[in-house]
């Protein structure tokens, strides 16, 4: 009984998915304060006891993904406001117009750069196994995400830099016509 106790673990389906969002194990444990007297009457099949302890660590689980997302806002708006800054050139009905790109370049810029440290820390390939002899290497799915989030990365880049360049062009004629017109006022 006392091994019982001290092996007190999350179910494995939660802990995948906690590790998953990039919850640490200690932090797992750490976070999911069990009930004793609940876990050992779901040991001894108590139906009652096994979905109160299946709602704790859902809503344990719904916290740690709330606690996630705010952690990502606050990054994305914190990238935000450094693209916005390196916008100068633009106006500010410019900045607003463009927002929604704005905003999707920040969102992709802190999920790759999330992305690139889990590619980092667990590989690019993981071993997949189908029945008792078919095995083997593929991609994670995390590498195939971060590919195709690159390149709307690089797609809402390249549609942000044309907007820049567009506006710096518009500027350039802009003053070039009202040089023009200032030469042309002085030749009368």
């Amino acid at each position: 009984m006392a091994d019982k106790i001290n092996n007190l673990k999350v179910p494995t389906k939660i802990q995948n998915n906690l590790l998953k969002l990039g919850i640490s194990e200690n932090e797992i444990n750490a976070e999911t304060a069990i009930n004793v007297s609940l876990y050992l009457q779901a040991l001894k099949g108590n139906v009652s006891a096994i979905n109160a302890l299946k709602k704790q660590f859902e809503e344990e689980e719904n916290i740690i993904k709330e606690k996630k997302a705010k952690d990502i806002t606050i990054l994305v708006k914190k990238e935000e406001k450094k693209i916005r800054k390196n916008l100068s050139g633009l106006s500010e009905e410019q900045k607003k117009i463009n927002a929604d790109l704005i905003h999707n370049i920040a969102f992709l810029s802190v999920t790759l750069r999330e992305l690139t440290e889990d590619i980092a820390k667990n590989g690019v390939k993981e071993q997949y196994k189908n029945g008792a002899n078919q095995w083997g290497f593929k991609d994670r799915t995390e590498v195939k995400t971060y590919n195709n989030m690159f390149k709307n990365y690089q797609s809402s880049m390249k549609q942000l830099n044309d907007i820049i360049y567009q506006n710096e062009m518009l500027k350039k004629q802009t003053e070039t016509v009202k040089d023009d017109f200032d030469k042309f006022g002085e030749e009368e």
